[in-house]
């Protein structure tokens, strides 16, 4: 048995290989430390590990076919749900025609959303709503990930039990760039899902970007249950494509095919998917959001101007209505997941905008499934 001392000595002979590398090819750097993980760490890693493993160097993983590499799948937190739909049906004996599905962010996976014994999609459950989660490597470019997103939802959709009539799409932090990215491909892809989407919410999503940083301290709180892998965060300069499409907000291709002049200009970027009531929510630490100090931290992680989407330097503004956006006071990154507040302005936009309107006298299951 590799015991956690000795990991940590090879990971810091690693680290010490690497640095005087690193002016010179942070890519062999990233390959050398996906080379470790792969071939270094136990077999077995807890889910949240392997999550932020993925955040991390996730990129890397995929290309070595790594075991750790997180692929993309829908779930219900128990089980990866099938395209097929007979196999579908018994995975799920009991849906409805009304689906909410969770997206995670950065470092995160699909069990995550469960929170202080909360989890915003399990809430809506008993509002009539079949809640499901996509699992994806959050190393991957948002963009790669957007538009494999755009196809398996197609096609998890045309197997579902019955025929949906609504889909509402929740994401938290990167999980809401994804979502946008997946809106954009799947519109140039023509699926059906989108003229099912109804209502689309983004918690403390970076939509111009996120200090580098912020990202590299959040990084280090999340692997506190990990201390062999803590040095990771101090080889600052290993960025996966994800964490640097995250620092900027890219959800299309040609943004991160672009060099840095180019980028610089500034251009228009993707909107919102048409005929969907899109909402956007940020919070701050302080207790105060009109303090600029305060607005400029945000949730700790994303400032409140990028998390609303906003118009600012480089950045074209999204169009949330000014109806459409809040700000909490006293709540952090993670806390989005299941903080009261945020609770309740996820169910209020959602039962606002329902084709359904809900019955508390009603059977949730009874949707003609």
């Amino acid at each position: 048995m590799i015991s956690r001392n000795n990991l940590s000595q090879k990971f810091q002979a690693l680290v010490d290989e690497i640095s005087s590398k690193m002016v010179e090819n942070t890519g062999v750097a990233k390959d050398k430390v996906a080379e470790f993980i792969e071939q270094g760490l136990p077999p077995v890693q807890s889910d949240a590990v392997i999550a932020t493993l993925n955040g991390m160097v996730g990129d890397s993983l995929e290309q070595r076919d790594s075991r750790f590499a997180q692929k993309m799948q829908f779930r219900d937190q128990q089980q990866t749900l099938s395209d097929d739909p007979a196999l579908l049906s018994l995975q799920l004996p009991e849906v409805t025609d009304r689906i909410i599905l969770c997206v995670h962010g950065w470092c995160m996976n699909d069990v995550q959303w469960l929170r202080k014994e909360h989890d915003h999609g399990r809430f809506m459950a008993t509002f009539g709503y079949t809640p499901i989660y996509l699992r994806y490597n959050t190393g991957m470019h948002i963009s790669a990930n957007g538009e494999e997103f755009a196809l398996k939802l197609e096609a998890l959709l045309a197997a579902w039990p019955c025929a949906v009539t609504e889909l509402v799409i929740v994401g938290h932090s990167m999980g809401g760039l994804v979502t946008r990215s997946a809106c954009y491909y799947g519109k140039q892809l023509n699926v059906d899902w989108l003229d099912k989407l109804t209502t689309f919410i983004t918690l403390g999503t970076p939509h111009n970007g996120a200090p580098l940083a912020k990202l590299a301290t959040w990084v280090d709180e999340r692997i506190a249950d990990a201390p062999y892998l803590k040095v990771l965060s101090k080889v600052t300069e290993i960025r996966s494509c994800g964490t640097r499409d995250l620092s900027h907000g890219f959800v299309c291709h040609s943004d991160w095919l672009q060099d840095e002049e180019t980028r610089k200009i500034l251009k228009k970027r993707p909107t919102l998917p048409e005929g969907v009531a899109c909402y956007a929510i940020a919070s701050c630490l302080g207790n105060n959001f009109y303090d600029e100090k305060s607005q400029m931290l945000g949730d700790g992680l994303v400032p409140v101007s990028s998390a609303l989407g906003d118009a600012e330097t480089g950045h074209i503004g999204l169009d949330f209505p000014p109806k459409h956006k809040w700000i909490g006071e006293g709540i952090n990154h993670l806390d989005l997941l299941s903080h009261p507040l945020i609770m309740s302005k996820i169910k209020e936009w959602i039962l606002d905008n329902t084709i359904q309107p809900y019955d508390l006298n009603e059977d949730p299951l009874r949707s003609g499934c």
